[in-house]
């Protein structure tokens, strides 16, 4: 049975024991690394900043269809976490949810040895054979918009995320964004606003691929979405909540002003690899942990990194590339500490 444990200080966790692989983040590609750790027959732990498993992804994106993972024409983000999960924590890998990792060091037992100690915002002290840091982005917080007093605004209209559908229901909303995200949750909720739905871009040209930008002008030609483009969110007006905001048009100046409920911004993040930035790993740039791509071993032995925060020249941040560093990482780490060959246990039947 898979042990899990949030709110507990160290002393009422009775798990202090060594485990083969501890992996530092539970959103998908952390918990394909746990997968191919407990298929080689590994004990893992997982540990989770978050209160729940599923990472960014489950935090972020719940609803949001994601198309561009093997074997799914598309999946929201809740399901695929599910199934990640499901896949995952089949080998009873211990979660600590509600935990992050502030320090790592090695560590030499009485037998002689060579250990990796974590110490976590709880004050635990984690043993493990293997690391494997898979901590999507690191720490993140959403980008703003330049407005006076924008956070107070916050709970009362202004959105950083879509977690549920069902919150926009009905509602005159407004997106402010250019990218993949802005454009995906423009074709996700225009179906359920008050139409029509309103997509806001500072400049001509969308950053998100053809296909949504040309769905996106087709829901424009029929009127469920009116598209300002080189068009800017200046002010917000309401009392107790958001009721209108003031755009911006152009070089002119010109302004204009929408009826608005909910103010959705998707411009992005502001990640920072927080304390992973103090542990004496190479870094790929500034929000990269630099790893050997054949084996996902970043320059200090027995840690290895998957997903988006490992980086290496050439890399390409997609889900289905993490699931495959996982793997490569997962069957290296227990190669080495078990001073054999790299070879993975192949689970077809």
């Amino acid at each position: 049975m898979t042990a899990s444990r949030n709110g507990a200080g160290p002393e009422s966790d009775p798990r202090r024991d060594v485990v083969d692989v501890t992996v530092i983040g539970g959103g998908p590609t952390g918990l394909a690394a746990a997968y191919y750790a407990g298929h080689r027959a590994a004990s893992v732990r997982i540990v989770e900043a978050l209160e729940q498993l599923g990472g960014q992804t489950g935090a972020i994106y719940p609803e949001k269809h994601i198309f561009d993972v093997a074997g799914h024409a598309k999946v929201n983000g809740q399901d695929l976490v599910d199934l990640c999960a499901q896949q995952g924590l089949q080998f009873d890998a211990e979660v600590l949810l509600g935990e992050s990792v502030d320090a790592m060091a090695h560590h030499v037992d009485e037998h002689g040895d060579c250990l990796l100690a974590l110490t976590t915002s709880r004050g635990s002290r984690l043993l493990s054979r293997a690391v494997i840091v898979a901590a999507g982005h690191g720490a993140f917080t959403p980008r703003k918009l330049p407005i006076a007093g924008i956070d107070e605004w916050e709970g009362r209209g202004v959105h950083y995320f879509v977690r549920e559908k069902a919150a926009f229901s009905r509602k005159r909303c407004v997106i402010v964004g250019g990218g993949d995200s802005a454009l995906d949750w423009t074709l996700g909720l225009h179906d359920c606003t008050a139409p029509p739905l309103a997509l806001v871009h500072r400049r001509e040209r969308f950053r998100a691929v053809e296909a949504s930008v040309n769905e996106a002008r087709e829901l424009e030609r029929s009127g469920a979405l009116r598209i300002l483009t080189e068009a800017q969110v200046t002010e917000l007006h309401g009392s107790d909540v958001l009721e209108a905001v003031t755009i911006e048009h152009g070089e002119s100046g010109a302004l204009s002003t929408l009826p608005c409920d909910a103010l959705i911004t998707l411009l992005g993040f502001h990640a920072h690899l927080g304390p992973i930035a103090d542990w004496g790993l190479e870094l790929h740039g500034k929000k990269q942990i630099r790893v050997d791509p054949t084996t996902c071993e970043t320059s200090l032995p027995g840690v290895y990194a998957a997903g988006d925060i490992a980086g290496y020249d050439g890399k390409i941040t997609l889900i289905t590339i993490g699931f495959a560093e996982a793997a490569i990482a997962a069957n290296n780490a227990v190669a080495r500490f078990r001073n054999e060959k790299a070879q993975p246990s192949y689970s077809t039947e």
